[in-house]
């Protein structure tokens, strides 16, 4: 996430939890606000100043905490870096009060992080602080600012709704100011806080189009998939179930992954349906991503029932599945036209027949023969406990569809490009492509027609007779498709994308009509 500079946004704000996870939490608070001080936990580290950079402090943390999983310590890690590394001198900290519920007190940092080897464990990573008000009471903070407070990690920046500003007037005034117009969560920062502003019970819920849309984005690639499970693990949050799975329009939870050492809290663990926010995503497509939600009948059924699903259903298979899960295979039309022959009268259990069945990880390019081969596979569910979805050839013929029309349109309008340009001599050519090894046009990049058309002399020289500015407005939002298509996506172009692909199509061929 993009972040304002330090000179534009001034001092920033921190939750900083004193004694959260130190023995004598009563203790740390008061030695804290007695000495001028803000105390984290970890126990277990020695002195984390000397890291140069967060991986080796990763590292140090896996170390000393080795039973904890990957998303914890890159959690961990993350908030020990802001407190050693990111607050800075004239920041703001603010402490909640657990020797005194329902007050906060704030103050100023007026020191670099420091590690007391002298002191018991637990209070040894400190920084200096100047507290301004150590009795201000969280009533007296708006709703927003309030629940930003509320967040379960340690150490973490408050951001949202101006939070600097209104900290710095409460501890001047004792009154919070409030935002300046109405609150909308857009943007990711504003997602992921008001996510671990709230209780476990009420998370917050959206679909994957939805959540994909604060980053930006409708696809999801490989560059913005690490980017946000880089920014959910920051936060100590992940998805249930992943994001990374599903269609676009699944709805997910942003849930709670992280606690702190010594600290039972209200979360979930690595395995429960979540996103691995601390592994890069693989590259390959899966079968998760692609399957349909299963419909079944139970092995009691009728096969007239049955049939009758199907022909209404459109479907040439149906999953035969009892209430409890316990799946009994599959019934199709060869296999019930096979049982009207063998029998006049037959039941559905006459009609079953074998199915296969495969992870829902299993890697797409490993079963594209057996689909194609049998009509269909099921899938099992992510905790393997169920099958609960299928893949028929169909299914895998309109989503290589989805993923091949886009480079057919693309292709079509590079090739129309190659030959506008070739009337262009090489010289030209390579003053655009600023390489001695641009021989032709074909050799120039998609990035490079955009140039090569800007220059008025050389879009003279073609005579179209099409707006140039909208022409050069379309292939900048083509050049963009186009890069998105050559990372790995599971999910089809937008219809704003395909509209960019379309209307360049459109001007290109209005340019140059033959075919």
């Amino acid at each position: 996430m993009v972040e304002k500079s330090r000179q534009e946004s001034g001092p920033r704000a921190w939750l900083v939890r004193g004694g959260r996870n130190v023995e004598g939490a009563d203790r740390a608070e008061d030695k804290a606000l007695a000495e001028g001080l803000t105390i984290v936990g970890w126990r277990e580290l020695g002195d984390i100043g000397h890291y140069a950079n967060r991986e080796d402090l990763k590292e140090e943390v896996q170390r000393a905490y080795p039973e904890s999983s990957p998303g914890v310590i890159a959690n961990w890690a993350g908030q020990l870096w802001r407190f050693s590394k990111e607050i800075e001198e004239g920041d703001l900290v603010v402490m909640p009060r657990a020797t005194v519920p329902g007050k906060v007190a704030i103050g100023r940092v007026i020191g670099p992080y420091e590690y007391r080897p002298g002191e018991v464990p637990g209070f040894r990573q400190v920084r200096k602080v100047e507290w301004i008000r150590t009795d201000i009471l969280r009533d007296d903070f708006k709703t927003d600012l309030r629940a930003s407070t509320t967040s379960l990690l340690t150490v973490c920046g408050l951001t949202r709704n101006d939070a600097a500003r209104r900290l710095a007037h409460l501890a001047e005034h004792g009154v919070d100011p409030g935002m300046d117009g109405q609150e909308e969560i857009t943007t990711a920062t504003d997602l992921l806080e008001d996510a671990v502003s709230r209780s476990a019970q009420d998370p917050r819920k959206l679909t994957i189009r939805n959540f994909l849309g604060h980053w930006n984005t409708s696809r999801r690639t490989g560059t913005t998939i690490e980017m946000i499970k880089a920014d959910l693990a920051e936060k100590g949050l992940t998805t249930q179930p992943p994001f990374t799975e599903g269609t676009v329009d699944t709805e997910i939870a942003l849930v709670r992954l992280v606690g702190e050492p010594d600290v039972a809290m209200d979360v979930v663990e690595d395995g429960d349906d979540v996103e691995n926010v601390s592994d890069y995503e693989p590259m390959t497509l899966r079968l998760g991503s692609l399957p349909a939600p299963l419909v079944s009948v139970p092995r009691s059924a009728k096969l007239r029932y049955a049939k009758t699903l199907m022909l209404t259903r459109n479907f040439s298979q149906l999953a035969v599945v009892d209430e409890d899960g316990t799946f009994h295979g599959a019934i199709s039309w060869e296999s019930i036209g096979h049982a009207h022959v063998a029998s006049a009268d037959p039941a559905l259990k006459d009609a079953l027949t074998p199915a296969v069945v495969v992870d829902h990880d299993a890697l797409l390019l490993g079963q594209i023969e057996t689909i194609y081969e049998r009509g269909y596979v099921f899938v099992r569910s992510a905790d393997r406990s169920r099958v609960d979805g299928i893949i028929t050839a169909a299914d895998l013929t309109r989503q290589f569809g989805y993923h091949a029309q886009p480079f057919i349109l693309i292709e079509e309008a590079e090739n129309r490009l190659r030959r506008a340009a070739a009337v262009f001599s090489v010289d030209e050519l390579r003053q655009v492509g600023r390489s001695p090894r641009v021989r032709q046009a074909a050799d120039l990049t998609f990035g490079n027609y955009f140039y090569l058309l800007k220059d008025h002399g050389r879009w003279e020289t073609l005579g179209w007779n099409v707006d140039q500015e909208i022409l050069l407005e379309y292939l900048e939002k083509v050049r963009k498709v186009r890069n998105e298509l050559m990372h790995f996506s599971p999910d089809p172009l937008s219809a704003e994308q395909y509209a960019a692909v379309h209307g360049l199509l459109a001007v290109l061929r209005a340019a140059d009509p033959r075919p």
